[in-house]
């Protein structure tokens, strides 16, 4: 029936027994290298993504300390910053009361100078006033006045002119 076809039984047989032993030749040398190499493959890609997804989650938490890192030291930062405000507000304080002091102190030292002075002066001037109108009591009465219970006594009277 074959041969009414035009096909020869020998030759398909042959042909059959070639692709046979083709397939099984090329699936021992060809095909499970190549299944291998592709399962292989298939592993390195689902190591590199497991990989990826464990870098991914390790670059996040480190993200997220690095924020958190951030954000101490911005508040250590404003405390150190607080901090020295708040010095810096006390010692100007403290060096306004001590200026103040030391000024209050110069004012005292030149109160207490200035009345020195003042007696001082006075004390001198009462002398003068003494001696000129001793001189002036001398020409008048043309005697000298030796003695001194006589300076005395003008030196009061001036003192008590002095006063009123």
């Amino acid at each position: 029936m074959l041969e009414k076809l035009g096909i020869d039984w020998k030759l398909l047989l042959f042909q059959i027994v070639n692709f046979l032993l083709l397939f099984f030749i090329l699936r021992r040398v060809l095909y499970k290298p190549i299944l291998g190499f592709l399962e292989s493959r298939r592993k390195k890609i689902e190591e590199g993504l497991a990989k990826s997804e464990k870098f991914e989650e390790e670059w996040q938490k480190m993200k997220d300390a690095q924020k958190e890192s951030a954000a101490k030291t911005e508040k250590e930062a404003t405390m150190v910053m607080e901090k020295a405000r708040s010095f810096a507000e006390k010692k100007e304080k403290e060096l306004l009361v001590l200026a103040q002091q030391k000024s209050d102190k110069i004012v005292e030292e030149a109160k207490r100078d200035i009345l020195r002075e003042k007696d001082k002066i006075l004390t001198e001037v009462k002398k003068e006033v003494a001696d000129f109108v001793v001189l002036a009591t001398e020409k008048i009465l043309k005697r000298a006045i030796q003695d001194k219970d006589e300076k005395e006594m003008i030196k009061e009277t001036l003192d008590a002119l002095i006063r009123k």
